[in-house]
Formats: structure tokens, C-alpha cells, sequence
């Protein structure tokens, strides 16, 4: 069970709303402290230790005991002693006996101390456990996790566009649990604008009026006894694919529904190859043709020694019926955190009425994973897309990156860089990465540091260094100081200088 604490009063709301536990069945629930089940676990550890220690002492008395007693002199006839004559307390049995028996004293007193001990962390022991009972009840097979973030983002370009600084701030709440043996569900809620796929970000603005929260996910998946590899999801979930930001911002869950099948191999190479498929549909229209993404993956992992791992991906991305995107992007209805940078098809008014290409991607993904020592793995990754039916020669993109060590405990650290270039109709600008220089048509480098300063909260800095590939493709993009001479051929003196984007978080997971 995961620490909730200073969530208490949200955990109860989303039982009473789901109707799981006692809370749900009383009109009027007597309020409760926040259920603190993680610390109470870890009290719980450590009564346990200290009762197997004291234990362990007990029994080396007892052994020190018996030691002692197989010493003690064979009792001897009295002798009869002259009037007069007192008994010689020097002799060597009696200092003996007087000196071991002040040892058993000792003994016997101490045995008794450490079996009040036991015997009060073993009562203690069962008030904890009673304790995690109670506060667990109303959860039963659920679970809470979250996390918020606060970030300071500064921007940096010139050529006519003012530096800019913001504050933003993300905050997630997850409810997940097993409903049967088979069924694995989940809720989870998350700020950020409601026609903004891809970024869960608020700005810190608007004279502190209250910030949106909406349904980031809501999902059922479905793991038959009967057929182990088997795995049917159904609802707006995580990605069930393989990709990187290249394709599908990481801050997209996308809804709809998906087929797995997992296969572990015990070989000496060979470890797993999982197939994928996926349906999601995307806009529904009555009296016309809907629109859905179609997809599917191949996955393999390979491992070639304790130190060095591979994996493989190859998918097929179909975005079937793209063009209500570029309408809903162009009217305002969908607002990407970029501007749009793919080519739009227009009708003789002028009025945006699709893309100029279709989508179909061939998404290859190959990453090597290496671990120097535990605390410091390496993971170099390369992905490469083609848009297969893009109408152009811009149709490919690359994403390579490489990471340097963990965040998995206290004081670790990790280091990363990624370089990216996407042409201009490589992938949809609306569903990819929202924090480079521009969705398509771009070159961006980034460098990111981390460091897990305690066991839930990290400290982050990543800067993003891009720029325009061609400026004059875009000119409504270019700084204002050099977008005349993006607008008319032949584009004497058009570029674009680079935006230095830099962000300072703070994450705290719960």
C-alpha cells in the first residue's frame, strides 16, 4: 500500500464515490485521520526487528545460564568444627560460589527486563497490525499514488521576442486496485487546460483563480487465468506501446482500446517478444466517417550477459481520417501547446480543411541497456520515424538519446542528452513533444540533470536548445526582427536564432 499522506480526504471522497468500503454505506461518515499505512508498515518492520533481537539475547542468557551452573562446586559434607571456630570464608569453593551466584542474580534480573520487552513490543506488534487492518479497510484491493510538480521556466530567443519567465505547476492523483483475480481498473485525475492534450501544466496566472482538473484516465484491463499472455485493456489509459516523444507526448493518454500478448522465453538470449495492437478512436462524426488510430507493434528483449540488454521495436501508426485535427487546431477547439507547423490544406475562402499528407507511421525504436555498477546504468536509445504517406520529401524524423544513471533511491543521480529533428510532415504536430522550439520543422538538443534528493522528492533541470530547420517553411514562427526576410524568395538574411528553454523542477511522488 502506497504512503497517502495528506490525502486522506481525498481517498475517502473517492471511495464514498465509488462505493467501496464501510464509508460509502453511513449518510453521515465520522471524519478521519489521514490513513498513514506506509508508516505504520515501516513501525510495524521495525517493532518486529527489535523483538527478533532481544530474542537473540535471551537465548545467549540462557546458554550463558546453563554454562554457569555445569561450574558450580559439588555440594560436600559439612565437617564438624571445634567450639570457637567459624567457617573459613577465604576457602576457594565458597568465593566461587558467592561470585556465581551473584552472576545467576544478575542474569535472572535481566531476563526479566528483556521479557517485558518482548513482551511489550509483541503487544505493540498486534496494536500495528490491528491498526493497519483498520485504516486499509475501507481501501481493500486499492491503492493511492500521485505526484505534484512545481517548475520554474524561463525562455530565451531574441531576434524581436521578449525573455519570458513562468511558473507552472502539475498535480496527479491515481486510485488503482484489482477488482477480481482477473479485472485491474483504474481512476486518475489531473490539472492542466481541458483542450491542451498534451501538457497537464498550469500556469501560475490569472489573478488566482481556481485551476482545472479533469480525467487524465479511466480504465479496465482484463488478464485471463485461462490464457496468462493474454492482456485486453478498454478506456483513456497509458500508452500499451512502445514510442517516445518523437510520435506521442508522454503527457498524452490516449483512449480507445488495446490487445497484448506477452511471451517470456527462458533461452539464453531471447527473453520476450510481446505483441500489440491498438483501435483508438479520436472523432466521432454522425453522418460521416469517423476517425481512429490503428496500430500496431512488435517488441523483442534480448539480454547477451548480466551487464547488457537490447530491445526492439517496429510499429505501424495509421492515423486514419487525420484531417479534423487541422480543423479543430485551426478553429481554436484544440489548442496545442505549439503553434502548428504542419502543411494545411485550405478551400477558396481560405478556410483550413485538412493536412496537405496523411499519416501513416513506421516507427522503429532499438535501445541498449547497460549497467557499470547498480547504481549507474546506461541506456542509449535511437528512434526513427517515416510518415509513409506524407504528400512531400519532409516525412522523416529522428530522436537519439542517451541516459547516464538512475532515480531510484535517495542521492541518486542521472544524467541525459537527446538530440531531435523531425521534418516538417514527419509526424501530427498536435500529439508530439510540446517542449520543443517547434512540434515539426525543428533541430533541438536537450540536456537534462536530476538528482533524487530524498526517497520521493527530485530536484530536475533540463534545457532545451532548438531552432526552425527552415525558417521560411514556417515564417509565422520566425522572431519578428527576421521574419520579413522569411516571407519573400529568396530568403536572403531568413533564420531562425536558437531558443534556449530552460526548466528548474521540483517532484514530489507519493
Amino acid at each position: 500500500m502506497r504512503d497517502v499522506r495528506g490525502w486522506g480526504g481525498a481517498v475517502l471522497f473517492l471511495v464514498a464515490c465509488l462505493g467501496v468500503g464501510p464509508a460509502a454505506a453511513q449518510s453521515n461518515p465520522t471524519p478521519q485521520s489521514p490513513v498513514n499505512l506506509q508508516e505504520l508498515q515501516n513501525e510495524l518492520q521495525r517493532q518486529q526487528a527489535r523483538i527478533a533481537e532481544l530474542e537473540r539475547l535471551l537465548k545467549e542468557q540462557a546458554q550463558l545460564l546453563h554454562w554457569l551452573l555445569e561450574r558450580l562446586p559439588s555440594p560436600e559434607p559439612r565437617a564438624t568444627l571445634p567450639a570457637g571456630h567459624a567457617p573459613n570464608q577465604d576457602s576457594t569453593p565458597a568465593r566461587e560460589l558467592e561470585r556465581v551466584s551473584g552472576e545467576l542474580e544478575a542474569l535472572a534480573e535481566r531476563g526479566k527486563e528483556l521479557s517485558e520487552k518482548v513482551s511489550r513490543l509483541e503487544k505493540n506488534d498486534q496494536e500495528i497490525n490491528k491498526a493497519i487492518g483498520e485504516k486499509s479497510k475501507g481501501l481493500g484491493n486499492f491503492s493511492l499514488s500521485g505526484d505534484v510538480r512545481l517548475r520554474y521556466e524561463p525562455f530565451f530567443q531574441g531576434g524581436g521576442f521578449a525573455t519570458r519567465h513562468r511558473e507552472r505547476a502539475r498535480a496527479r492523483l491515481n486510485f488503482t486496485g484489482n477488482l477480481t483475480d482477473e479485472i485491474v481498473g483504474g481512476i486518475s485525475v489531473a490539472t492542466g487546460s481541458l483542450d491542451d492534450v498534451n501538457s497537464p501544466n498550469q500556469t501560475l496566472t490569472g489573478f488566482f483563480t481556481r485551476k482545472t482538473v479533469g480525467f487524465d484516465r479511466y480504465y479496465l484491463t482484463y488478464k485471463p487465468n485461462w490464457f496468462a499472455p493474454l492482456s485486453l485493456t478498454g478506456g483513456k489509459t497509458a500508452y500499451l506501446w512502445y514510442r517516445t516523444p518523437l510520435t506521442f507526448d508522454s503527457d498524452i493518454n490516449p483512449e480507445g482500446f488495446s490487445e497484448t500478448l506477452n511471451f517470456n522465453f527462458q533461452g539464453p538470449v531471447l527473453k520476450n517478444i510481446t505483441l500489440v495492437g491498438f483501435q483508438l478512436p479520436f472523432n466521432e462524426a454522425s453522418g460521416s466517417y469517423d476517425s481512429a488510430i490503428l496500430g500496431g507493434q512488435v517488441q523483442t528483449r534480448l539480454k547477451f550477459s548480466e551487464r547488457v540488454g537490447l530491445r526492439l521495436y517496429a510499429a505501424g501508426v495509421n492515423i486514419n481520417r487525420a484531417d479534423p485535427i487541422a480543423v479543430s487546431v485551426a478553429d481554436g477547439t484544440l489548442r496545442p501547446s505549439l503553434p502548428n507547423t504542419n502543411a494545411f490544406r485550405t478551400d477558396s475562402l481560405g478556410a483550413v480543411v485538412g493536412y496537405e499528407s496523411k499519416f501513416l507511421y513506421v516507427d522503429l525504436i532499438a535501445a541498449v541497456d547497460f549497467t557499470l555498477k547498480p547504481r549507474w546504468p546506461v541506456s542509449l536509445l535511437f528512434n526513427a520515424v517515416n510518415n509513409a504517406r506524407a504528400a512531400g520529401r519532409e516525412r522523416t524524423g529522428y530522436w537519439a538519446e542517451a541516459v547516464f544513471g538512475r532515480l531510484s533511491e535517495a542521492k541518486d543521480m542521472q544524467f541525459g542528452y537527446t538530440f531531435i529533428r523531425i521534418e516538417r510532415d514527419a509526424v501530427i504536430g498536435a500529439f508530439n513533444e510540446s517542449d520543443l522550439r517547434a512540434a515539426t520543422n525543428v533541430k533541438n538538443h536537450r540536456l537534462n540533470f536530476a538528482y533524487q534528493a530524498f526517497k520521493n522528492v527530485s530536484l530536475l533541470y533540463t534545457l532545451w536548445v532548438g531552432r526552425l530547420a527552415n525558417p521560411q517553411d514556417t515564417a509565422t514562427q520566425v522572431p519578428p526582427n527576421f521574419r520579413p526576410a522569411c516571407s519573400t524568395a529568396p530568403f536572403t538574411g531568413c533564420r531562425d536564432p536558437y531558443l534556449k528553454r530552460m526548466q528548474f523542477d521540483v517532484v514530489y511522488k507519493f
